[in-house]
C-alpha cells in the first residue's frame, strides 16, 4: 500500500484547512444518551458488523484496528480470529503502536496519539456506515445522572456487533456504575480541573491517564468486581480479565472508542479552560512516537511530529458540550480560541520533605502524620508566587494489582481532601510482566505524583496523608517513600 507523508495531501483527504477557525467543525461528538448519540451508535454497529467480517490483514478490519492499539505477544493456542498472527514476530504494519511502555515519551504522547487513533477510526466508521455526519459519541460516565452511568444498550445487545461478554457483569447487565465508583470518577475529574501543567510527573496528562482513564479501563474489564470475576478473553483466547483491563486486548472492545472519546473530551475541556496548557513542539520532537494509521480507503499514513502538532490542535470536530461549566461547543483545540501557553514543566524541583515508609498498603486505611516541620516548609513555599507543591508516593509491586488506592489529606475536624488516585492499568504490559512472566522477581518501582497546593487547608497546621484501598485483589503494594517537592 502507498504510504502518505505529504501534509498538504493529508489536509485534502481529511478536510483540514488550517486557520479557518470554527468553519472546520464539520462534525459533533454527542453524548451517547442523546438522540444524535444513539443514531451514531447505530451507524457504528453497522460499520463494526462489516469490520468484523473482514480478514484480520485488512487495515479496516475490527481485528486490525484493535491491534493498532496493542496485541498479546503470544496467543494461547491457534489464533481462531487471525490465523496470520500467533506471536509478536507476526505483527502487521502499525500494530502495537499505543503509548504504553512506561517511558516519558509514552506519557507525553498519550493524549495526542489516542486523539489521532480514534479520529481515524471515526473516519472509517463514517465511510463504512454511510452516515455522512458520523462522529464518535462519548460515554459520559461519572455523571450525577444515573442514566449516564449505564453502558449504552447498543453495547450490551448480544446480537449486535458492539457486544463482548468479557466485561464487568453489572455493566453488561444494564446496571449503572456503582455509587462509590461514580464518586471516585467525580473526584478525579474535579482534581484535574485545576491542574496547572500538561506534562511533568504530576501534570494533567499523567494524572488523567491514571484516572479516570486507567480507572475506567480496569472497571469495565472487571478488575474491581467484588467478588472477583473472570471471563473468556477472546483476544488472549483463555480465561482472563476483561478485554478493557489489558492493554493488549483493550482496543478490541468497542466500548474502548466511546471511553477514549470521553477522555478526549476531558482533555478538550481542560485545554480551553483558564488552566489549559500544552506541550511544546520541541518537547514532542525530543520525545517522538510513531503515528501510523489506516485511511478509510485502506492506505497507510505516517506523520512527523510537526504534522501531529498541527493536526491535533485543529481537528474537524467539536463536542456537544464540555465539562467544567462550559456548555458551548468548541472545535477540538482550535488554535484561535484555545490556550497557547507552553506547559509548566516541573523542570526544577526542590525536596521540601521526605519520609521512608516501607509498609504494605492493606485493607485498613494507611495514615501518615505530617508534622510542623513540613508545615513550616510549605509555608515558605506559599510565599514564593511561582512555586507549586507536589506530593510524591513511591511504591513497589510484583504483579499488576486489581485494586485502586485513593489519596487524601486530613486535617482535624475537616472533611478529607481528595488528592488523587493510584491505579495500575498497563503496569504488567509496561514492565514485561505478561504472558510467560506475570510476576517480577525484583519488583516494579512506580511513582505517583499530585499537586497539593490547592488541597492544603492550612499550611501551619499538622495534617495526615491518608491512603485507602478499594478492591478485592491480592497483589501487595508497598509504599516505600513519601515526599513533598517544590516545583518552579
Amino acid at each position: 500500500m502507498k504510504k502518505i507523508t505529504n501534509l498538504l495531501f493529508i489536509m485534502l483527504i481529511t478536510g483540514l484547512s488550517y486557520g479557518q477557525g470554527n468553519a472546520n467543525a464539520k462534525y459533533t461528538r454527542w453524548d451517547v444518551t442523546s438522540s444524535e448519540g444513539k443514531a451514531n451508535l447505530t451507524a457504528m454497529n453497522t460499520a463494526f458488523e462489516k469490520m468484523r467480517a473482514m480478514g484480520c490483514d485488512n487495515g479496516l478490519a475490527w481485528y486490525y484496528q484493535g491491534a493498532i492499539h496493542n496485541i498479546p505477544t503470544v496467543i494461547n493456542g491457534k489464533n481462531v480470529l487471525c490465523p496470520q498472527y500467533q506471536t509478536s514476530k507476526d505483527k502487521l504494519w502499525a500494530w502495537a503502536d499505543c503509548t504504553h511502555n512506561g517511558s516519558d515519551s509514552a506519557s507525553l504522547n498519550f493524549l495526542l496519539w489516542h486523539r489521532m487513533y480514534i479520529w481515524y477510526l471515526e473516519k472509517i466508521v463514517r465511510e463504512l456506515s454511510g452516515k455522512e455526519d458520523f462522529a464518535l459519541p462519548y460515554w459520559n460516565y461519572g455523571s450525577k445522572e444515573v442514566s449516564e452511568n449505564i453502558m449504552p444498550a447498543q453495547l450490551t445487545d448480544k446480537s449486535g456487533s458492539l457486544y463482548t461478554a468479557a466485561r464487568y457483569s453489572i455493566l453488561n447487565n444494564g446496571q449503572p456504575i456503582l455509587p462509590d465508583q461514580v464518586d471516585q470518577i467525580q473526584s478525579a475529574l474535579g482534581e484535574l480541573q485545576t491542574n496547572p501543567s500538561f506534562s511533568g510527573k504530576a501534570g494533567f496528562s499523567k494524572n488523567l491517564e491514571i484516572a479516570p482513564h486507567g480507572y475506567m479501563h480496569d472497571l469495565i474489564g472487571g478488575e474491581y468486581a467484588n467478588p472477583s470475576e473472570t471471563y473468556y478473553n477472546e483476544i488472549y483466547q483463555k480465561e482472563y480479565s476483561g478485554l478493557m483491563a489489558n492493554v493488549p486486548s483493550a482496543g478490541f472492545d468497542p466500548v474502548f472508542w466511546l471511553h477514549h472519546s470521553m477522555i478526549d473530551r476531558i482533555w478538550e475541556s481542560w485545554d480551553v479552560s483558564a488552566y489549559g496548557q500544552r506541550p511544546s513542539l520541541e518537547d514532542l520532537k525530543a520525545n517522538p512516537w510513531p503515528y501510523e494509521f489506516i485511511t478509510p480507503d485502506g492506505k497507510h499514513i505516517t506523520y512527523t511530529m510537526e504534522e501531529v502538532y498541527k493536526i491535533v490542535f485543529n481537528l474537524d470536530y467539536k463536542y456537544d458540550n464540555l465539562l467544567y461549566g462550559s456548555t458551548t461547543p468548541v472545535l477540538a483545540s482550535n488554535e484561535t480560541t484555545a490556550k497557547k501557553k507552553i506547559a509548566f514543566q516541573d523542570s526544577k524541583e526542590q525536596v521540601v520533605w521526605e519520609q521512608k515508609v516501607g509498609k504494605v498498603l492493606g485493607t485498613s486505611a494507611f495514615s501518615h502524620k505530617v508534622t510542623s516541620t513540613l508545615a513550616k516548609s510549605t509555608n515558605k513555599v506559599f510565599k514564593s508566587a511561582n512555586s507549586k507543591l507536589v506530593l510524591n508516593l513511591s511504591v513497589a509491586v510484583y504483579k499488576e494489582p486489581k485494586d485502586y488506592y485513593t489519596v487524601f489529606l486530613r486535617y482535624p475536624g475537616k472533611a478529607d481532601q481528595y488528592v488523587g488516585t493510584m491505579t495500575f492499568f498497563g503496569v504488567a504490559h509496561d514492565h514485561g510482566m505478561e504472558d510467560d512472566h506475570p510476576i517480577s522477581e525484583d519488583g516494579i518501582k512506580l511513582n505517583f505524583s499530585y499537586y497539593i497546593s490547592d488541597d492544603l487547608i492550612n499550611t501551619d497546621k499538622n495534617f495526615e496523608i491518608i491512603i485507602k484501598k478499594s478492591g478485592a485483589g491480592d497483589a501487595k503494594v508497598t509504599l516505600e517513600k513519601i515526599s513533598v517537592t517544590k516545583a518552579n
